[in-house]
């Protein structure tokens, strides 16, 4: 079994990714963020799809632009707000209703389950921004605000905390997460034109099936007699 120190440490790198990733789908990338992502430095090791995905984002920030920031806009505003865009079968709207209604409608059922689940932990959002719960960015900022709730169970040796966080959030990725995020990605994939993009979604989807593995086996740990 790991050691507390850790697993404390194990979720403060998820809180980490998970506001990361956040920020990314939250709006267009301004010039702080992109210079902030341009000097970083990315995993090598591997030939998995998260670590192809950073590549592709390096290769796609090192390239001689004229304008990258307004490129990056107009592909935000084209894949995710369908800017420009007739057929709304080209469009990867970011809301889970569109993926799990049959209509393809925002403000259905999974905005209604998402808007109970950040109730019942008393959690909100900000109201300039005015968009449905089941938007990705929010099920991301859920899966932070989690991970921190996570890391502070163990900061405190509390393993049962830990176990009915990791629990929940286990159901979370699996009821959620998993059900639309997967098609999502292959949306963005087809239809970015900038290989940012392409390779944001392929560590979105990589990194939530990842985690699942991750929670379960923290979850077992603290469940698990010594």
């Amino acid at each position: 079994m790991e050691t507390i120190a850790e697993y404390t440490e194990i979720n403060g790198c998820r809180e980490s990714m998970y506001l990361f990733l956040m920020h990314l789908y939250k709006s267009e990338v301004d010039e702080n963020l992109f210079m902030q992502m341009k000097n970083a430095a990315y995993p090598e090791d591997g030939n998995t799809e998260i670590t192809n995905g950073y590549r592709i984002i390096k290769g796609y920030l090192n390239l001689p632009h004229t304008d990258p920031l307004t490129d990056l806009a107009v592909d935000y505003a084209k894949v995710f707000l369908g800017a420009g865009i007739v057929d709304p079968k080209k469009v990867a709207y970011p809301y889970e209703s569109v993926y799990t209604s049959q209509e393809r409608l925002i403000m259905q059922d999974a905005r209604d389950e998402m808007l109970r689940i950040l109730r019942e932990n008393k959690l909100g959002l900000e109201n300039s921004y005015n968009i449905p719960e089941d938007h990705i960015f929010v099920q991301l900022e859920f899966m932070a605000h989690i991970c921190g709730e996570i890391r502070k169970a163990f900061e405190k040796d509390d393993k049962k905390a830990a176990a009915v966080l990791l629990g929940e959030q286990k159901q979370f990725i699996e009821n959620h997460l998993l059900n639309w995020v997967p098609e999502l990605c292959s949306d963005i994939k087809k239809f970015a034109l900038t290989d940012f993009y392409k390779g944001l979604a392929m560590i979105t989807e990589e990194y939530t099936k990842m985690d699942l593995a991750v929670v379960e086996d923290m979850l077992s740990a603290c469940t698990t007699p010594e």
